[in-house]
């Protein structure tokens, strides 16, 4: 029933967000980066002002302790839930109007030391391309926009070596030296390299085998670009850090950074920690 609840408040909520942000979109064109401040090697665009505002608004009816990136946690006293929230993963996309920037969210119970195997509900929408990703009762799905049915994904299990394996780079926001320094190994291996998307859309592509491998070794990787963390997991995705270790019982911090592989099967991630022996 909870996960039910949350997938129609994860849905209304996109689904507002979509409207409004587009409307915005609607007056001022792609006009390039419009942010407010830097939050570290990030920025806080305007269209994150929006969003929080419209989240905040929607929140004062809801049971849950909302938490976003950059803003004050709109707390609840009774809450037994906690949602994490990026509402635009990938504002750099949305301001120049490329790739697939998404509505991210994932729910814990409110507990002091949730891991990331704790959070047992994800919710991913393409804002451009209008497709969903989310999860119920242990199982994640996607739905497609262009072809309008929703399909149970599970994550590629035909290709099994990284000379066939289609593979996402983290090298954005200066830190492609330390982002090589781990991953240009394995990079040289792949069959295909991309790096196009953002962190919740990739993660997605992965789950449902439209993808094989993403590695994120820039060391400036926070908690909400792993909000598909769920999704990725349900669809039999492994998610390491960058010595193979399971990030299943890690206690997260949200306002941590975190690296991670996320490998479509086990013989893909063996290939990669082999390589960097």
């Amino acid at each position: 029933m909870m996960e039910a609840q949350l997938l129609v408040f994860s849905q209304t909520l996109f689904s507002q967000l979509k409207k409004n942000l587009f409307d915005q979109l609607k007056d001022r064109g792609f006009v390039g980066l419009t942010y407010h401040e830097k939050v570290g090697v990030k920025d806080t665009h305007s269209i994150d002002y929006l969003a929080y505002k419209l989240i905040k608004k929607a929140a004062t009816t809801q049971p849950y302790n909302i938490y976003m990136e950059g803003f004050e946690p709109l707390l609840v006293k009774s809450a037994k839930t906690n949602l994490y929230i990026d509402p635009v993963d990938g504002s750099r996309n949305w301001d120049r109007g490329v790739g697939d920037p998404c509505f991210c969210l994932a729910a814990a119970p409110a507990d002091s030391d949730a891991t990331f195997g704790s959070l047992f509900f994800s919710f991913i929408g393409g804002y451009f391309s209008g497709d969903i990703y989310y999860t119920q009762l242990g199982k994640s799905y996607f739905k497609s926009s262009r072809l309008q049915n929703t399909y149970q994904i599970s994550s590629n299990q035909q290709v099994h070596k990284l000379s066939e394996a289609h593979a996402y780079l983290k090298a954005g926001y200066s830190a492609a030296q330390t982002s090589l320094d781990y991953s240009l190994p394995v990079f040289l291996a792949v069959k295909d390299i991309r790096a196009i998307e953002n962190s919740g859309i990739e993660l997605c592509e992965i789950a449902r085998g439209a993808a094989d491998l993403m590695i994120e070794a820039r060391k400036i990787s926070d908690f909400y670009n792993l909000l598909a963390y769920p999704i990725a997991k349900n669809a039999g995705v492994l998610l390491t850090d960058l010595s193979g270790n399971s990030l299943d019982d890690v206690i997260f911090d949200h306002t941590a950074n975190y690296d991670f592989i996320a490998a479509a099967n086990e013989k893909i991630l063996a290939e990669v920690l082999k390589l960097k022996k």
